[in-house]
């Protein structure tokens, strides 16, 4: 199930089947929580989750390696849940890929920059 809803179009991945899914999905959690929602609205609820504990574990290692007077902004610690998403999602979500370097950081040669490429 997971391929499915998470993965790329093609093949046996279709929006079809990716709405299967989340239905069936909605049927599993509608049968352990007091809230009934549709495919969509777990979906919608999972994006929202995952975003949440994103920013979360952000503002913990900004906080983190923050310097100088004033007050911490976090408690320095993410939930139990956000860990679990994190661990779901994976942690290059949020500390991007060992090695990389951020595109923001490249300076562009003078002929790229010019629309001359």
């Amino acid at each position: 199930m997971l391929q499915v809803l998470f993965g790329k179009f093609g093949g046996m991945v279709t929006n079809a089947a990716k709405k299967r899914c989340w239905e069936e999905l909605a049927g599993e959690v509608g049968a352990v929580s007091r809230v009934k929602r549709s495919g969509e609205e777990v979906r919608k609820k999972w994006m929202y989750m995952k975003s949440d504990a994103k920013g979360c574990e952000v503002m913990r290692r900004k906080d983190l390696k923050a310097t100088g007077g004033g007050q911490r902004v976090g408690e320095g610690s993410v939930s139990d849940n956000k860990e679990r998403i994190l661990g779901l999602i994976g942690r290059v979500c949020t500390e991007g890929i060992s090695g990389g370097c951020d595109t923001a950081d490249v300076q562009l040669l003078p002929e790229m920059s010019s629309g001359l490429i």
